[in-house]
């Protein structure tokens, strides 16, 4: 791997944010340094979307997924079409799933229901998954403290749940550092980056989503990644080359993605 290799592990790229220039986004990111993508297609309709992109665009992966705010589309029938496309096209990881009840609250049984059932979905097919959680951190730690302990589990967007990062790190899983822990109110999570093991850690931008501090545009990119990493380097007090090592050989490992560019 060469200095300041980085991957990003966490876009949505198929968004209709970047209909207009979704190359030019890809192809600015890899002259920036980040040679992988990993897409997540989170809905019925992005499942499409994104192999659609990670067929014409080879340094980008993805995973497959139902997002629990799309819990109303949880169905006997969505999970058989869910676990065909897994089957057949194997993603990178299970995801993005979990428990969002910042939005509603009334349909979390749906929303358990989804997340196990997933869960039971990655584990038959030896995939990680992704998990998005908000306000809803003790939930998501009832549900994972119970799965078996060789599944490799993503914290996505980690807002540093004191429970969760317990649990991360007794069994190693993986936490996600993107834009949430740039901003200034993000104090506390700052303070876990700081001796969180960095041998579980991976980057991610969740483009368009989650534009780091200080960062003008209000749309986000994955070139935004070496900030990223500029930042957390800054924090832990070591040079940019360790963490853009570590962060890629751990994206690497978990995704079960080449260290290699494809780009050179």
């Amino acid at each position: 791997m060469t200095a300041h290799s980085f991957i990003d592990t966490h876009t949505h790229l198929d968004d209709e944010q970047f209909d207009p220039d979704r190359d030019d986004v890809l192809d600015a990111a890899l002259a920036a340094g980040v040679s992988r993508f990993v897409n997540i297609g989170y809905s019925p309709r992005r499942w499409t979307s994104t192999l659609a992109l990670a067929a014409g665009r080879p340094e980008v992966a993805f995973a497959l997924g139902l997002h629990p705010g799309n819990a109303d589309d949880w169905s006997h029938e969505t999970f058989e079409t869910l676990s065909t496309l897994v089957s057949t096209h194997r993603p990178s990881a299970i995801g993005e799933i979990g428990i969002d009840l910042y939005w509603r609250t009334d349909n979390l049984p749906v929303q358990i229901d989804s997340f196990q059932n997933q869960i039971d979905l990655a584990l038959r097919n030896d995939l990680p998954i992704v998990i998005h959680q908000r306000m809803a951190g003790n939930e998501v730690q009832q549900v994972l403290a119970g799965t078996p302990e060789h599944l490799q589990v993503l914290l996505h967007s980690f807002d540093g749940h004191p429970g969760l990062a317990r649990l991360a790190k007794e069994r190693g899983w993986t936490i996600g550092v993107g834009g949430l822990s740039t901003r200034r109110q993000e104090e506390e999570l700052r303070a876990l980056l700081t001796e969180f093991p960095l041998d579980q850690i991976v980057l991610e931008t969740d483009s368009p989503y989650l534009v780091p501090s200080g960062v003008k545009s209000r749309r986000n990119t994955p070139s935004a990644i070496p900030l990223i990493a500029e930042r957390l380097a800054n924090l832990r007090g070591i040079p940019l080359d360790a963490v853009a090592e570590a962060t890629t050989n751990n994206a690497s490992r978990l995704f079960g993605l080449p260290l290699q560019a494809i780009h050179q």
